[in-house]
């Protein structure tokens, strides 16, 4: 028997099965959800039947199911025994009964048929087990691997044949790697915006998953007879890439021979129908979420009453279930019909709570039924033009891209009422290119039909000169980005010798960028084409640059990048030089980019030093937390040239990266082409000049922006969301012209006028609640079984506010009152505001079918409420303004988040064998830490025993009381995760977190409101509350500031422009390095800061003039801002404010209304135009702390110069503190190159001169007490 094993094993057939006969397998199976460590809870379906399995003649056979049964499990240890699941067999009992057909030969299983009516579920898990039989067994090698087909696609299996001598049997094992497949079986839903990471990929993969099967073979005449078989399969998922941890399905097949039957099945006496070889198929797998199971007994009936709940429970403020309450919405709408639809709209359509929350839910549902509605109702005008805008722009993100959808989009293309405003025909154009983008990446198939409509328009805008319809269709294409559409944009190019480079540099712009979506698909032909572009010196350097960006877009090959930098070396335009170049210095440094570019930038031009006129800015970051990969780059850039004004081009994006995926999330572009020409038609702006008359030159050039012809864009926008073009504007004269018609319109003043009246004669009272997100993503994998598992996402957000405003007027007005008689009317406000705002987060894994669920769920909410009640007064004729804000009833949290780990069960048939238990299960946990967080003092960390295992419960509670304001603000968090198995982020996060925020008040000191009063004008100091003493220090500081003014203001006035060479050679001993003949108003300005800080320390006592300075008469203005306590002693602090128009002189103070001495005193004087002084004083009677502050403008030699001073006699330690460590960050680098020279300066002083020595540089000049006198000169670009 030895001898024919061993032949066996060199030249084995397939398992064979004699006609005539009924062979008769065992068959169990089970699939489990959850963490794979033991004594967490996991979900699980275990069934198990006998097959049957007869051949009707040489290569056909039939197979048929007998005896089903189901149990289902949700444990934690192993020994939990399960509950038996009558319903789901019983409810496929016709389809147990029915046998299907099946080609086999030499161990490959073929195609398959099946009656009519025959489900998919059912189908599928025929399939599960015909993959069994499936056996690629080569006759000359023991070892071997290849590519086989599976219920989950064509992916390499591994082959290993053994030989059991004593028991003669052939020992096979196989197993599949799902991450190595040449077609994987696997739909994905929300996920059509986002790009593999490859980089992110290479240490770990986000999702594993991998089939094993151990077969115990006999050997027979015929060839061999399947005795046994085991199949084991694993998928993980985790979002991030770890060591350790990871959320996972397991299922496992046993298929045991049981005997021989002598009679054989009997084919069902129906047609039969092919369907497919082994390959899952999909059908209705994206209609329903795993989050409930919801029964449809009648579809309109069941969406009006979610409606009502919607609309009645969130009427004063947003509940905790809406956003649940929304997801079930939208499930609902999936399976709503057309005539569904327009009988919910005709009964809702003037219900405006409920015409919200239907426009907002059904392009929500993402169906083609939900599009056809929204084109539809616009058709009939039952839409206004803001509803139109967000359903259709809605719509383009959330309807499922398939050939239906994108001909809808198609028609509304031409439709009149759409093409008559910009702003619908901007989404719908844009729209259906992002529809194509979408189908092309969700299917294999990529039709050249979708986009030649595009083509066909593009030719034709192009023969007749249309350039806004040349963009418009460019960025249609570059949305689609579909590779055929590559030839109709070349044709626009502005290759040298073609008739497109005669068309406006902003159509070759928008040309260049449309390549970028292009290259994700066909990068080869894009490099070449940018690449040419690139390298002709003929064209516009933003053009190059441009074509440079894409080009590294399209990662480059090593060989490339080593050609474009020889052809920097060369390169005579500096401009596009210092772009290349700092463009290839960044990608060196991102961690994303190719690992030899580092080295060979440096190899090729570490010798390249060029003066940047471009400045070109990237950063990237992708920041690892312990062992996984997520992060996101910023990429931001502006170009420019000596010829420009202002930047010709702004663009900035982000990109994202995380679970092994990358998406570009946002990018702005903005370009100033036309703002650039009428800029330059005034010579003057580029003149040297000071800065206040540099703005007044531009603003008179901009006033001139009527003499630019219609067709001229001041200025150009577009915003990019997910990679996909979503809007852009051009800031021309038409539309400059229509935004001032409409602005200064009568419709808007009168608009506005009656709404104000309104507001002031009946108060205004509405609640306002409205779905603000829905994210939706999933993927769906099929498993050995015949069972899909999915991996989903979805978030749910929705936000309400509740207004109520109530006017009391004195005296009361009518209702045509004129605006002027609001001067001389005393008007309260009384107003009641509470937002609040919920959202609900659910990451789900596990088998998700119309019959079962047995999966993981995680689930994340967040909830506040923060309502306010604010009173407000306000009387203009007396100049009072006073603003209150009252006590109000909260619930115990504003602010509540949690985080929760469970696994569920669920049978349709049966809702009351629903099982939802925690991933801990610990029945103790709630009371505990309730107790925890009811306790104020209470801080700890406890461990509970559970199970024979301690799991770590932390629960804090950290507060602060701001008895300024009588209220006490708290933090709580508890929290238990599973760290203590594996320390990782995944593992931290399993388990249940909760954290919530409370404002309560403080027992004993009660606040009765919190007050912010305002009196302006001339009786402003009858709000003073606290006297100030007219003999302190301030007063003095006062009456001798207004000596000085009178002697020294004229003086001062004639002298600031004029006399510079006195300070010319004092200036330049101390500051060595800089030219000799420097000027600088410092002859009276030293004369009078010298006064002033005299007098700032000096005292007097002199009541005179005390009197004459500080009297109440000065007052301009005082604020006060207190809490009114109910035991009277309030606190806060006062603002008194005086003015000295003749001397030009501004005094504050601010003191407490407490019994503090404590005061802050602020006193400035307006010397000349060209010097402004004056001092800060705080602490006990303004006496304990002083700086002097003087700022001046003047000449040094004959370069416009400004100067500001800083001095001071004593300050605070930590301010110097803070000070000196601002100090320290300043890279040593940084200093070492920029400082030219240095001299010795007060160790009490700080002074900074900025000196601009020509069009293009500047020189600061600072004196600081650590680094002395320091000269840096700084190169930059001409601008005002």
């Amino acid at each position: 028997m030895r001898a024919v094993v061993l032949a066996l094993s060199l030249a084995l057939v397939a398992p064979e099965f004699t006609a005539g006969k009924t062979y008769v397998y065992k068959y169990e199976m089970s699939i489990m959800s959850g963490l794979p460590e033991e004594g967490l809870a996991r979900a699980k379906m275990n069934g198990s039947c006998k097959f049957l399995i007869s051949a009707l003649d040489k290569n056909m056979y039939t197979i048929k199911v007998d005896d089903p049964m189901m149990h289902g499990f949700t444990s934690i240890g192993p020994k939990d025994q399960g509950e038996q699941v009558e319903d789901i067999p019983k409810a496929f009992t016709p389809e147990w009964t029915t046998p299907i057909k099946f080609e086999y030969s030499n161990g490959i299983v073929g195609k398959i048929y099946v009656p009519d009516e025959f489900s998919d579920i059912i189908l599928n898990f025929y399939k599960g087990v015909l993959s069994i039989l499936q056996l690629n067994i080569k006759k000359t090698h023991n070892v071997y691997d290849l590519q086989e087909d599976g219920v989950q696609g064509v992916c390499k299996t591994f082959y290993s044949v053994n030989e059991d001598v004593k028991a003669e049997r052939i020992l096979l094992t196989k197993t599949r790697d799902m991450n190595n497949c040449q077609t994987r079986i696997y739909r994905d839903m929300g996920l059509a915006y986002t790009e593999k990471c490859d980089k992110c990929q290479q240490e770990s993969k986000n999702l594993r998953g991998s089939t094993s099967y151990r077969y115990v073979l006999k050997p027979v005449p015929s060839g061999i007879m399947i005795l046994e078989a085991d199949v084991n399969e694993l998928i993980q998922f985790s979002p991030f890439s770890e060591g350790y941890g990871a959320a996972q399905t397991e299922t496992r097949q046993t298929f045991v021979f049981q005997e021989i039957l002598d009679s054989p099945i009997v084919p069902k006496s129906a047609e039969y129908h092919h369907r497919e070889s082994l390959k899952y198929e999909f059908s209705d797998e994206f209609e329903w979420t795993p989050l409930q199971f919801v029964k449809v007994t009648d579809k309109q009936a069941q969406i009006e009453e979610l409606l009502d709940h919607l609309i009645i429970h969130n009427a004063e403020k947003v509940n905790d279930s809406a956003p649940l309450k929304y997801l079930e919405l939208i499930q609902f709408l999936r399976v709503a019909h057309n005539e569904d639809l327009e009988v919910l709209w005709n009964k809702y359509k003037t219900m405006p709570s409920y015409r919200l929350w239907l426009l907002e839910a059904v392009p929500a549902s993402g169906t083609t039924t939900a599009l056809r509605f929204i084109k539809e109702r616009f058709e009939a005008e039952d839409l206004s033009v803001v509803e139109a805008v967000r359903t259709l722009a809605a719509a383009v993100h959330m309807v499922t891209a398939n050939p239906e959808s994108i001909k809808l989009f198609e028609t509304l293309m031409e439709d009149n009422k759409i093409n008559a405003n910009p702003v619908l025909r901007e989404i719908v154009f844009l729209g259906y290119g992002t529809m194509i983008s979408k189908y092309c990446a969700e299917s294999d198939a990529c039709p050249v039909g979708f986009v030649q409509p595009i083509h066909k328009r593009l030719s034709e805008a192009v023969s007749k000169g249309e350039t806004e319809d040349i963009i418009l269709y460019v960025k249609v294409l570059g949305n689609a980005g579909h590779p055929s559409s590559l030839k109709s944009i070349t044709k626009i190019m502005p290759i040298h010798g073609t008739a497109a480079a005669s068309l406006p540099i902003r159509v070759h712009i928008e040309a260049i960028r449309a390549l970028s979506n292009i290259a994700k698909k066909e990068s080869r032909m894009v490099q070449e084409l940018a690449l040419q572009l690139y390298m002709d010196k003929a064209l516009d350097p933003e053009l190059r640059m441009l074509s440079c960006i894409v080009l590294f877009e399209t990662n480059p090959s090593l060989a490339l990048v080593s050609t474009l930098a020889n052809a920097v070396k060369s390169e005579e335009n500096l401009q596009v030089a210092s772009f290349t170049y700092s463009h290839m210095k960044s990608m060196s440094r991102s961690c994303l980019s190719f690992p030899s570019m580092e080295k060979l930038t440096a190899v090729r031009l570490s010798s390249c030093q060029y003066y940047l006129t471009l400045v070109y800015f990237q950063l990237l970051m992708i920041q690892s937390l312990g062992s996984f990969m997520l992060g996101a780059a910023a990429t931001a850039f502006y170009i420019n040239d000596a010829a420009t004004f202002l930047p010709r081009s702004v663009v900035a994006k982000t990109r994202a990266f995380f679970a092994g995926a990358a998406a570009d999330i946002l990018e702005i572009g903005v370009r100033t082409d036309g703002l650039q020409e009428t800029l330059l038609k005034n010579p003057s702006v580029l003149d040297s000049a000071d800065r206040i008359t540099k703005m007044k030159r531009v603003i008179k050039a901009l006033s001139q922006w009527r003499s630019l012809p219609n067709n001229k864009p001041l200025a150009s926008i577009y915003i990019k969301l997910f990679g996909q073009e979503i809007a852009f504007a051009n800031i021309d004269k038409p539309m400059i012209e229509r935004a001032i018609e409409l602005a200064s319109g009568p419709s808007v003043q009168d608009f506005g006028i009656k709404a104000l009246r309104t507001l002031l004669l009946s108060g205004a009272s509405f609640n306002y609640a409205m779905p603000v997100m829905f994210t939706e993503v999933r993927r769906v994998i099929p498993t050995a079984v015949g069972v899909s598992v999915q991996l989903n996402l979805y978030s749910a957000a929705v936000a309400g506010s509740v207004v109520k405003i109530k006017p009391t007027l004195s005296p009361h007005l009518p209702e045509d009152f004129p605006l002027s008689r609001l001067l001389e009317t005393d008007i309260k406000l009384e107003s009641e505001i509470i937002p609040s705002f919920a959202v609900d987060t659910y990451a789900v894994m596990g088998i998700n079918n119309p019959v079962y669920h047995t999966i993981i769920v995680s689930r994340a909410k967040f909830n506040t409420t923060i309502p306010s009640k604010i009173n407000a007064r306000l009387h203009i004729k007396e100049g009072d303004f006073k603003i209150e804000a009252l006590p109000v009833s909260v619930n115990e949290n504003i602010t509540d988040g949690s985080l929760e780990t469970y696994v569920v069960r669920r049978n349709s048939l049966d809702p009351t064998a629903e099982r939802i238990i925690p991933i801990f299960r610990r029945k103790v946990l709630q009371s505990i830490s309730s107790q925890i967080l009811s306790n104020e003092d209470y801080s700890a960390e406890v461990s509970l025993e559970v199970v024979e295992q301690k799991i770590p419960l932390l629960a804090k509670r950290y507060c602060t009381k701001y008895r300024a304001i009588g209220l006490k603000a708290c933090f709580k968090v508890a929290t238990e995760n599973a760290a203590f198995i594996h320390d990782t982020a995944l593992y931290r996060m399993i388990g249940s977190q909760n954290a919530s925020f409370s404002i309560t008040p403080i027992e004993g000191e009660a606040v009765e409101r919190l007050e912010m009063e305002v009196k302006v004008g001339a009786k402003a100091a009858e709000k003073i509350i606290k006297q100030i003493n007219l003999n302190d220090g301030a007063a003095t500081v006062l009456s001798k500031l207004n000596k000085i003014l009178a002697s020294n203001k004229n003086h001062t006035l004639s002298s600031s422009s004029s006399s510079s060479s006195s300070s010319s050679s004092n200036h330049s001993s101390n500051s060595s390095g800089l030219s000799s003949s420097r000027s600088f108003s410092n002859s009276s300005s030293s004369s009078s800061a010298s006064s002033l800080a005299s007098l700032f320390s000096a005292e007097s006592s002199s009541s005179r003039d005390s009197n004459e300075f500080l009297d109440e008469r000065d007052a301009a203005a005082v604020v006060t801002v207190r809490a009114v306590r109910a035991n009277k002693k309030d606190l806060g602090y006062q603002v008194v404010v005086y003015v000295d128009k003749p001397n030009a002189r501004l005094q504050i103070i601010l003191y407490p209304l407490s019994g503090s001495n404590w005061k802050l005193c602020a006193d400035g004087v307006w010397l000349s135009e060209h010097k402004i002084t004056g001092k800060l004083a705080w602490g006990a009677e303004c006496k304990e702390y002083s700086t002097m502050i003087t700022g001046e403008t003047g000449l040094v030699s004959s370069s416009p110069a400004a100067r500001l001073r800083v001095s001071w006699e004593k300050l605070p330690s930590y301010v110097k503190r803070y000070a000196e460590k601002a100090y320290d960050y300043v890279p040593n680098k940084m200093l070492a190159d920029l400082i030219k020279a240095k001299s010795a300066n007060s160790s009490r002083q700080l002074s900074f001169t900025v000196v601009a020595k020509s069009e293009k540089s500047i020189e600061l000049i600072a004196k600081t007490p650590r680094v002395c006198d320091v000269n840096w000169f700084i190169p930059y670009k001409n601008a005002f």
